[in-house]
């Protein structure tokens, strides 16, 4: 790789042995991806938001580089709480959580604690080069508002955070931002998490192509949120709604697709557990990734003079969460015998007791994929099943 003479000198370790491992571990990464040289970054958001007890080589890093006093160089964010809260076995596993939080914070990061950074505390322009570290606000970020970064990993994220750079390959570039694969609709009810889910699962690393459809802010994060976690999509297109998709020729670069698939109607339905299996749930958990407060306002709404039928969560960022409970949604919510929370729902139920006996309903795809023990349902189904509505 190509280093100006202040990267060169930090490499060599004239500016402390932390920060020339930072440096090392980017230079290493560009050149297993074949990086001609490391290139400014707009802003940061970091994965590594929980303190799992079983875990040690990290940690050990993030107190070292605290310790030599380094600061991340641009605005940082930070992934989800955990739920430490949420169970005694949940204080177990995380012990030690509130430590790792204050060090992430020490270092100068936003403690914002939500996977939807782009929302309120970290919102890049079109064309912003990123170091980010969270699979559905990377797609989120490379596809819906035209910023560039790649799907980084732990501790790399934090190594960029601090020097402020990233090596330039990937989705940096645009021929790496073509659509590779044509997706034909022949839908009459979209189920934006569904059609994600079966996205990620087809395309796995290639990037998408889909027919126009009007999907609004939410089912466009939601999808991706979908998409990047049952595959490793980092980005897709729509034709005619995200903002590098104007048509088929730009997007395809002129070539032909890889690919051509359809995905139909009967494709989005047969995600869903039939009814009888929904019903057998023994809780509900909306919000994955978290809901924004539009989000869940809207969801809200349903709860009002209703009583739920079994435990039922509803999980927003924490930002959202603190404007949602000064209204009287709030209330109506926690009336219908509801939960709200604001940590991360997948490490929140990982570890509930008896997970084989208490199975989670949720509409989101990208909970269904990652955690142990659910099914998937439509919102409308959630909502019918936790006794909402008819």
């Amino acid at each position: 790789m190509e280093l100006t003479s202040e990267q060169r000198n930090i490499l060599d370790g004239g500016q402390g042995a932390e920060l020339a491992d930072c440096m090392k571990t980017l230079v290493r990464m560009g050149e297993a991806f074949g990086a001609p040289r490391l290139v400014p970054i707009k802003s940061a958001h970091l994965t590594g938001s929980f303190k799992i007890t079983s875990f040690k080589g990290y940690y050990e890093l993030l107190q070292r580089i605290v310790d030599a006093g380094l600061k991340v160089s641009v605005p940082t964010t930070l992934n989800p709480h955990p739920g430490y809260e949420y169970a005694p076995q949940n204080r177990l596993l995380f012990r030690g959580q509130k430590k790792h939080e204050s060090l992430l914070e020490t270092l100068g990061v936003t403690p914002n604690y939500s996977c939807v950074c782009y929302e309120y505390h970290n919102k890049p322009d079109f064309g912003d080069i990123l170091a980010w570290a969270e699979s559905s606000a990377v797609i989120y970020a490379n596809s819906v508002i035209g910023a560039r970064t790649n799907r980084h990993a732990l501790f790399a994220d934090i190594c960029q955070a601090i020097l402020g750079l990233t090596p330039e390959f990937g989705y940096l570039l645009d021929e790496n931002r073509r659509g590779r694969v044509r997706v034909k609709l022949d839908v009459e009810n979209m189920d934006a998490p569904a059609l994600g889910f079966l996205l990620g699962r087809k395309c796995m690393d290639r990037t998408p192509l889909i027919d126009h459809y009007p999907f609004d802010v939410a089912e466009l994060k939601n999808m991706g949120g979908a998409m990047a976690a049952s595959g490793g999509v980092t980005m897709f297109h729509v034709l005619g709604l995200t903002p590098e998709a104007p048509d088929e020729e730009t997007v395809l670069g002129g070539k032909e697709a890889e690919e051509s698939i359809t995905i139909t109607q009967r494709d989005l339905d047969e995600l869903r557990a039939d009814h009888g299996v929904q019903k057998s749930t023994a809780m509900v958990a909306i919000g994955c990734p978290q809901m924004t407060l539009k989000e869940v306002t809207e969801v809200a709404g349903y709860f009002v003079g209703k009583r739920v039928k079994k435990k039922t969560m509803l999980h927003a960022m924490p930002a959202a969460l603190r404007e949602f409970e000064k209204t009287d949604l709030f209330d109506e919510v926690l009336k219908s015998g509801a939960e709200i929370y604001e940590h991360c729902p997948l490490s929140g139920l990982s570890l509930r007791i008896g997970i084989g006996q208490q199975r989670v309903l949720t509409p989101s795809g990208k909970l269904h994929y990652y955690l142990e023990g659910t099914e998937y349902g439509d919102l409308n189904d959630v909502l019918q099943v936790c006794g909402v509505v008819d």
